[in-house]
């Protein structure tokens, strides 16, 4: 067996937990030669005035929920723009500022379809799974985000 099939089964296409994987690893995870375009969103912590100086964000998930609707988030994605196939992880526990904690990576056949597709996913996945976090300022306070 190749490598990089060995790789495409380690790679979870919905994953939430406190692991995270390689973006060279989920890169590798699919190939399909009518994929002429991969988009990628990544999800950073950020810290800025306006948002009371954050720290670190503690996320939390109702783990098995989430993954249902991730994965109808998916399929509407691929009804919608016509994709070949996404991964979506989102971290949980603790991250700090400038660490990722959410991903969502689209393949499809050309870049429109996966900007669109990739953003409706995001999106979606921010409004609908139920994965809550709380923000942790410097100042030690914190407080939970709708």
């Amino acid at each position: 067996m190749l490598k990089e099939e060995k790789m495409a089964k380690e790679i979870p296409e919905i994953y939430i937990g406190e692991n995270w994987f390689n973006i060279d690893d989920i890169l590798s995870s699919y190939k399909d030669e009518s994929c002429g375009a991969v988009d990628i969103f990544l999800g950073i912590p950020r810290s800025a005035p306006e948002d009371g100086d954050v720290k670190e964000l503690h996320y939390e998930a109702y783990e098995s929920m989430a993954k249902k609707i991730i994965n109808e988030i998916i399929n509407e994605a691929k009804q919608k723009f016509g994709i070949k196939h996404a991964v979506v992880h989102h971290r949980t526990g603790v991250v700090p500022v400038l660490i990722p904690s959410f991903l969502v990576a689209v393949w499809s056949g050309h870049r429109q379809e996966a900007f669109e597709a990739c953003r409706y996913i995001v999106d979606e996945v921010k409004a609908r799974a139920p994965i809550w976090k709380k923000e942790v300022f410097k100042s030690g306070t914190g407080q939970w985000k709708e």
